[in-house]
């Protein structure tokens, strides 16, 4: 009698888990969903802004200026003749990287105008994200091997007065247009870190004052 008591007992304690578990697991599957909804809206809110289009305009004009001069003035810097090279790859980057931001901006712009934006919508902004972290990448890449073209020959005695010395030749606007380039990118890197370390110290702070309170009591 005591054993046949005891099946109905398991069952119900059976069915009450089953039924603890089931509310646990919707819970965690709208935390991600919210998650994900509010990565998304944060990459749209950024790639709408303002300054994504002044970020695509000065990179399609890097690009025109870039591959304008490593076309023009190519075989014109014997002393390192892959300086043209970098000047018409990183122009060629450039060019991507600017229609990337392009597609990511009006895709947003669509996205924050839309009430219920569509799947193709939202992985739209996915690639557009993606397409930029892989481009950054390759451009750190690249712009190591142009600093090494670049500041190697100027260690080598880089001139522009006497193009007949060829050994030591190359046409100013190619060397200093990449220069140029190489110097500003790494300063707008620097500027870029500075700014995310700083915001990330005034969060941190911020949230210890908010905690503090609750401590104190």
């Amino acid at each position: 009698m005591l054993q046949s008591q005891s099946l109905p007992n398991d069952t119900n304690v059976v069915n009450a888990d089953q039924k603890t578990i089931a509310p646990n697991i919707v819970d965690q599957e709208q935390q991600l969903n919210n998650a994900q909804k509010s990565r998304l809206d944060k990459a749209v809110n950024r790639l709408s802004m303002r300054g994504t289009i002044l970020q695509i305009c000065l990179t399609f004009s890097s690009a025109a200026v870039e591959l304008n001069y490593g076309i023009k003035y190519m075989n014109q810097c014997p002393i390192q003749p892959l300086i043209n090279v970098f000047l018409i790859v990183h122009g060629c980057w450039s060019l991507v990287n600017g229609m990337v931001l392009l597609m990511g901006f009006i895709t947003a712009k669509h996205v924050k105008r839309s009430p219920n934006p569509s799947r193709c919508a939202r992985r739209s902004i996915a690639g557009s994200l993606i397409g930029q972290l892989v481009l950054l990448v390759i451009c750190i890449a690249w712009l190591v091997v142009g600093q090494v073209w670049v500041f190697g020959a100027q260690v080598n005695g880089f001139q522009s007065s006497n193009s007949t010395q060829t050994a030591t030749y190359c046409h100013p606007t190619v060397f200093w247009t990449g220069f140029v380039i190489i110097i500003i990118t790494y300063a707008v890197w620097l500027i870029i870190i500075l700014v995310l370390v700083v915001r990330y110290i005034i969060k941190r702070h911020k949230i210890k004052q908010g905690i503090a309170p609750n401590e104190r009591s």
